[in-house]
């Protein structure tokens, strides 16, 4: 799979992923009739497949001799298969419905390394934050192809999942094919990775900071604003309930689109403010039940959202060939997944003891204190080289 083919699949495998790994996000209030499930418990049914995300990329970076990352890709898309019939079962089984989580997180983790190799490898530089790309669109058509589906085809948490699982297999079919005519292993970008001069350790600091502000955003905004909001307002249909999050998705990836050529010029203070100004604004929309305010919260969350977690990338990963690049985003993903875990499972909690718009106004709060926490660590604006090379973050 080598050139360009073998970015192109690598995109589509690891959005595949990403989409079957959302799909139940938008079904949240469905499960939550059905098995009497309270905030902390659709937290951790959201986070259980962030904790086997975070372990198998861990298993990947330290191990001695990483796998081949066309074999990774293959695997990650069988696991994925193999979590769709899990959900399917986890209809009627609330263990099975975790297990299937669990699935789910390790095919993401074992995609995500390779699909950034090889990604860069076939594409070159500019693939180079394609892993965050993929990780907003994955996310986007998850939720609102779950959420639209679900409102449409009969006994949504089984069918849903089977129209997804024969989409895997026939991405998963085109990557093993494509592999198959040519036995050449993935090779370095022709492009020559960036260097900046001045660039420090405390940059890439600053990267992984904002990587976990902008998933731990996503996180609560996905695990527990359509639930809520159906409890305010009991009266809209599912989709309506998944909208806010579908908005939200899909306006971080077009502010990745428009922000993808200056995206070295960004800083972290000028994505931290919508990102908390954002949450700030769909708290009180909960608390008010008003769904209009809600959705422009979910804009000026997302605008910060999709930029931060792409800056944060490129940040992480500036200046490294495809071999150290699938490490990197791993390392970068493994923070961003572990922190917005732990973060949208203490909210959930939280919200027991208040309720959602409380936990989620005093998360802003907690974000707006780590985005000046990766101001700090960003530091003064580097020089601008000719070829548009910065400093990130």
């Amino acid at each position: 799979m080598p050139g360009r083919g073998s970015g192109v699949l690598a995109i589509a495998g690891f959005c595949v992923v990403l989409v079957g790994v959302n799909l139940p996000n938008p079904l949240v209030p469905l499960y939550t009739a059905h098995y009497g499930l309270t905030p902390l418990a659709q937290s951790v049914m959201f986070s259980v497949y962030l904790l086997a995300l975070v372990i198998t990329l861990l298993a990947v970076m330290l191990s001695s001799r990483p796998p081949s990352p066309h074999r990774t890709l293959v695997a990650a898309l069988a696991l994925c298969a193999v979590s769709d019939l899990l959900m399917m079962l986890g209809a009627t089984s609330y263990a099975t419905l975790l297990t299937g989580r669990l699935v789910a997180g390790v095919s993401v983790g074992l995609a995500t390394g390779s699909a950034a190799t090889l990604a860069l490898a076939g594409l070159g530089e500019r693939a180079r934050t394609t892993v965050a790309s993929g990780a907003v669109i994955g996310s986007l058509l998850g939720n609102v192809g779950g959420g639209l589906f679900g409102s449409v085809l009969p006994a949504p948490q089984l069918t849903v999942f089977a129209a997804h699982l024969l989409i895997t297999l026939g991405v998963g079919a085109a990557v093993v094919l494509a592999a198959r005519r040519s036995s050449a292993t993935a090779t370095e970008p022709q492009a020559q990775p960036s260097t900046v001069p001045g660039y420090l350790r405390r940059h890439r600091r600053a990267g992984l900071v904002l990587g976990a502000m902008a998933w731990s955003t996503a996180g609560v905004v996905l695990a527990l604003v359509p639930a809520a909001l159906r409890e305010v307002l009991p009266e809209i249909s599912l989709l309506e309930a998944v909208l806010p999050g579908g908005v939200f998705l899909a306006t971080a990836w077009l502010a990745q689109l428009a922000c993808r050529r200056y995206l070295l010029w960004l800083r972290a203070w000028q994505l931290s403010i919508p990102l908390v100004t954002g949450l700030v604004m769909i708290a009180a929309a909960l608390e008010a039940g008003a769904i209009g305010w809600l959705l422009v919260g979910a804009v000026v969350c997302g605008l910060g959202q999709g930029p931060a977690y792409s800056l944060g990338l490129a940040t992480v990963t500036h200046g490294l060939r495809a071999g150290r690049q699938g490490r990197a985003a791993s390392a970068y993903a493994a923070v961003a997944y572990g922190v917005c875990g732990a973060v949208t499972t203490a909210t959930g909690a939280y919200a027991l003891t208040s309720d959602v718009p409380s936990a989620i106004g005093g998360l802003a709060l907690i974000l707006a204190a780590a985005g000046l926490i990766a101001a700090a660590f960003a530091g003064a604006r580097q020089r601008v080289l000719p070829s548009g090379q910065v400093v990130p973050a």
